[in-house]
């Protein structure tokens, strides 16, 4: 019994170790209005952006924000997608930790910057990701 124990403590620990797995647009959740801080309202002169978070464990319990230009666009929850309107051209975002999080959810980390090319004709599709590089990221889909 005491072996059983120690085998799914260790199976517990390890499959957090895994990263997260892409969410299927249609499913994903959308993220609560009072989230989404800037870029959400439409504009007929910017394009579209969709940022969908990955499903897992990993990270789970703790929003990720996505930063544009120095701004905090909105706060995703696992499985929750958000559209933003941002101008044509290569961007920087960032994927980071809660900016209003506490506890184990308030710790930051050295943000990874990723540049992206926006274009208004073509769909801007990008997923948060925690994969075995061991800090978000934001990847196109």
């Amino acid at each position: 019994m005491k072996k059983l124990l120690i085998i799914g403590v260790a199976t517990a620990f390890l499959s957090g170790c895994t990263g997260t797995s892409p969410v299927v647009m249609q499913q994903a959740k959308q993220v609560p209005p009072d989230r989404i801080l800037a870029q959400g309202e439409y504009n007929p002169n910017y394009a579209k952006v969709t940022i969908v978070r990955d499903a897992g464990f990993q990270g789970g319990g703790c929003y990720l924000g996505v930063m544009y230009r120095q701004t905090l666009l909105a706060r995703f929850d696992p499985e929750e997608k958000a559209d933003f309107y941002i101008p044509e051209g290569e961007h920087n975002f960032a994927v980071i930790g809660d900016p209003y999080g506490r506890g184990l959810c308030g710790g930051q980390f050295n943000p990874a910057v990723e540049k992206q090319v926006i274009k208004k004709d073509k769909e801007n599709i990008f997923r948060i990701s925690l994969g075995p590089w061991r800090r978000p990221r934001l990847l196109p889909m």
